[in-house]
């Protein structure tokens, strides 16, 4: 419980829940926006303390790898002071730094509150202080990065930063770093069996929400947002879905018309699957097959709430469909603006096992496409090893198959394929390829 003093919280509520927040996600090594949304409500946060609590948090994990670097130049002996203390004055370099409206006086006070409630008084409560109270006086040396190491400049770990700087060259990592460094906005896509986007937009302003067109067809902006997607009104009727701009242009390029037999091997949670159904006027059947059953049942809830019923679950395959997308299992490095907590998590180890379970899955469906027909290989990914080198690996193995070279985006076209990088706007990081199987 919180300690109170004259029915009052030494710590703000904003401030109090993230540093359970940042442990928990640690030790699970896993993330749940939901799990956040849960937490906000059951405390009956205010939308300014959710707002700050949700610019706290995600701003830790965007630049966390910047700003502990930072933190350990004001510590004698670093390797001896407890995680959740570098997180306390992380947070509060932070505040100074990025943030204009808090008070010197309230980012200390408050620091060493939550030292006090999490770590226990002690030593760690005057370290706390003394370290907020020299960097207030020296902060502006820390807001030029251009003599940082990159991986500083970017706020990625070191090897990860290492490893993308070579593979892209470091102008151009540091530029995709920059992009996905960016608070991503909110992008929907219109259900337009249900509403036309003109109409849709039209409800977002009597609703008092800011809604803009971008340049895909029925998706909007949402830009500023100060409660959960799911919590304003037409979601949970199925009038509208939360999905990335960069992901919502992809199955554009599977080419899919009327009287196509459709399999999304890859599903998820269904977003490009019911961006097809939503394409072809739910006229066309198109099957879904995910390996993890919840997905399954979020796919067949999603599309019964969104009117589909053509949208259908397949267990057992046979060699019948003409168009096959496979938006594989990825490390998900082109999404850290809307998921930063990717950086966080990725080994070097896991990206090597990654282009093996994403040939695995090109070598399992695959053999379901009929002679003739297109496959559309995706990837929400910047690591070329998920991207072009899988295709070269697939191609080099499967002699019946051969790319698509009519494939041709307003993005990065390589040899193998098209990458979408990550934009200033929020947009995810994509790999495609597309294919044919030779008749």
């Amino acid at each position: 419980m919180m300690r109170e003093s004259n029915n009052r919280l030494p710590i703000s509520r904003a401030r109090y829940h993230l540093i359970p927040m940042i442990a928990d996600l640690f030790a699970k090594k896993s993330f749940s926006g939901h799990k956040i949304d849960q937490t906000l409500k059951e405390n009956h946060l205010t939308p300014q303390d959710r707002a700050l609590f949700t610019e706290l948090f995600y701003g830790f994990l965007r630049f966390g790898h910047r700003i502990l670097f930072f933190v350990d130049k004001f510590l004698s002996q670093p390797d001896k002071v407890p995680d959740k203390v570098k997180w306390i004055i992380a947070i509060g370099f932070y505040q100074k730094l990025y943030l204009t409206k808090i008070p010197d006086h309230a980012i200390v006070n408050e620091a060493v509150e939550m030292t006090r409630r999490f770590i226990g008084e002690g030593p760690m409560v005057g370290l706390v202080n003394a370290v907020l109270q020299k960097f207030l006086t020296v902060y502006q040396r820390f807001v030029k990065l251009e003599d940082q190491p990159l991986w500083v400049q970017t706020s990625f770990p070191e090897w990860l930063a290492n490893y993308l700087s070579q593979m892209w060259t470091p102008i151009k990592f540091y530029q995709m770093a920059q992009a996905l460094n960016t608070k991503s906005p909110t992008y929907i896509r219109a259900n337009i069996k249900k509403i036309p986007e003109e109409k849709l937009i039209l409800k977002f302003k009597e609703d008092n929400i800011p809604c803009f067109q971008t340049s895909v067809s029925n998706c909007l902006l949402l830009p500023e947002l100060s409660i959960s997607p799911k919590d304003i009104p037409g979601y949970h009727e199925g009038l509208w879905t939360i999905q990335n701009m960069a992901s919502q242009r992809i199955v554009r390029y599977l080419e899919i018309k009327d009287g196509d037999d459709i399999l999304d091997a890859c599903a998820g949670y269904g977003g490009k699957t019911l961006q097809m159904a939503e394409i072809l006027k739910d006229k066309v059947n198109i099957h879904y097959f995910d390996t993890i059953d919840k997905k399954m049942h979020a796919i067949d809830v999603r599309a019964q709430k969104m009117g589909f019923r053509h949208v259908k679950p397949v267990m057992q395959f046979e060699p019948i469909y003409n168009r096959m997308l496979i938006d594989a299992p990825c490390s998900g490095l082109g999404t850290i603006s809307s998921h930063p907590e990717i950086k966080w998590f990725r080994t070097p180890e896991d990206l090597q096992e990654q282009s093996k379970k994403q040939l695995e899955v090109l070598n399992t469906y695959s053999q379901y496409l009929k002679p003739g027909g297109t496959l559309l290989y995706a990837v929400c990914s910047i690591d070329k090893n998920e991207g072009e080198e899988v295709v070269k690996t697939f191609l080099g193995e499967h002699a019946e198959f051969e790319r698509d070279k009519s494939l041709s985006t307003p993005f990065l076209d390589t040899e193998f394929g098209s990458y979408l990088l990550p934009t200033d706007k929020g947009e995810s990081g994509y790999f495609i390829a597309r294919f044919l199987k030779k008749a």
